[in-house]
């Protein structure tokens, strides 16, 4: 693993602004693994952000343990063109409200049809995934071509 080039920022960074959904697998109280679908913004440090329901699973798994992994990829039938980024971090809920502006203008700039859901989003709540490890993919480049990153 490496620490993180800005040439592999600036591709990651590209990546998550061309995608809209991710997977997160959060743990549940019997440490069984669990996954759900989300749409997500990402900012300029690659922390991730989505709004969600506090009573959902993945809400309620990440109030006991805010380590998570998710996974974003190019859907495709070649191998050639498997395309993604696999990220573990830790997560949390959104409490400040500067946070959580920030990260509502990131959503609205990226899906501007969410002006149509403001009272939804309202009465929901935004959270954060701070990345602590990064695997690019992108087969390509290469068959099983793969770049592992830290951060701070």
């Amino acid at each position: 693993m490496t620490r993180l080039t800005e040439a592999a920022r600036a591709e990651i960074a590209g990546f998550l602004k061309k995608h809209t959904t991710l997977v997160i697998s959060t743990v549940d109280r019997e440490a069984m693994p669990q996954a759900a679908s989300l749409f997500f913004v990402s900012d300029d440090a690659l922390d991730l952000y989505w709004v969600s329901g506090e009573k959902s699973r993945h809400s309620q798994n990440l109030e006991r343990v805010t380590h998570v992994a998710v996974a974003i990829y190019h859907e495709t039938w070649d191998w050639r063109d498997i395309h993604g980024v696999q990220i573990e971090g830790v997560a949390r809920r959104l409490i400040d409200p500067d946070e959580t502006d920030r990260a509502w203008a990131l959503f609205r700039d990226k899906f501007p049809f969410t002006s149509e859901f403001t009272d939804q989003i309202a009465r929901s709540a935004f959270y954060v995934l701070m990345p602590k490890w990064i695997r690019l993919i992108d087969n390509s480049k290469y068959f099983g071509h793969r770049e592992e990153f830290t951060l701070p």
